[in-house]
């Protein structure tokens, strides 16, 4: 070997050597803080979100920071630069703060009522006091709509113990949250309207505008192989 050749392996070797692995990249992600997106009391069941977090950082070959937040403090992060990656349902601050990575998964926003209400549309909610959450965008038929009166809940496990003693008139949240907070509070559905659909959304990984188009195609790519896998389907269901 001339020295030469001897000198360009060891050149090539050192830089190798000098590029950060795909485990060294830490990313700063924000979820949303309600169950069952985020779980406090069981380290391994952390929360469905977490849980799809945990498993595409795997998958992608980056490590995470994750922290649970309030949902209005998702495009914060955002807005801030505190974070690096968002899981929020995709609506237009997101989509003009944030770079849309992937969707997460499908769910419903559905509506619930007491049964003698007579709430079976958006159009029957003129006039009547609806549960929100603070920062959510659901349709435009209910955030812009002012005949529709919103109670800002902190939460949606607030929002059907409010329903259940008449001070709501209803309650619009995620089908995952409504089915989890009606069976957490310990209330039955007999006792409630049949939940009628407003739209279907989805849960979306944003990043910063700043993040490199290199680690959005490995998270990308992971996200494809996860679904593929099987694997997001198994996390859906475990929390149902």
């Amino acid at each position: 070997m001339t020295l030469y050749r001897f000198l360009l392996t060891v050149i090539t070797a050192l830089a190798q050597l000098a590029l950060p692995s795909h485990a060294e990249t830490v990313l700063r992600v924000l979820i949303n803080d309600v169950a069952p997106y985020t779980l406090h009391d069981d380290p391994q069941h952390p929360g469905m979100h977490a849980d799809m977090v945990n498993a595409l950082a795997r998958r992608a070959g980056v490590s995470v920071e994750m922290q649970s937040v309030p949902y209005v403090r998702l495009a914060d992060g955002i807005r801030r630069g505190s974070a690096d990656l968002v899981v929020g349902v995709e609506g237009p601050e997101l989509e003009s703060l944030a770079r849309r990575v992937v969707p997460f998964h499908v769910f419903k926003f559905v509506v619930i009522s007491k049964n003698d209400t007579g709430i079976n549309s958006v159009a029957d909610l003129r006039g009547h006091l609806l549960g929100v959450a603070r920062g959510a965008f659901y349709d435009e038929s209910i955030n812009n709509d002012p005949g529709i009166n919103k109670y800002q809940m902190k939460d949606p496990f607030q929002g059907v113990r409010m329903l259940a003693a008449d001070r709501l008139d209803a309650v619009i949240s995620s089908d995952y949250l409504l089915t989890y907070a009606l069976k957490q509070a310990g209330l039955s559905k007999a006792d409630f309207s049949r939940p009628f659909v407003v739209n279907e959304r989805s849960y979306v990984l944003y990043a910063s505008k700043q993040l490199p188009d290199e680690v959005v195609k490995r998270l990308q790519d992971g996200m494809a192989q996860l679904h593929k896998s099987g694997q997001i389907a198994e996390i859906l269901h475990r929390y149902q």
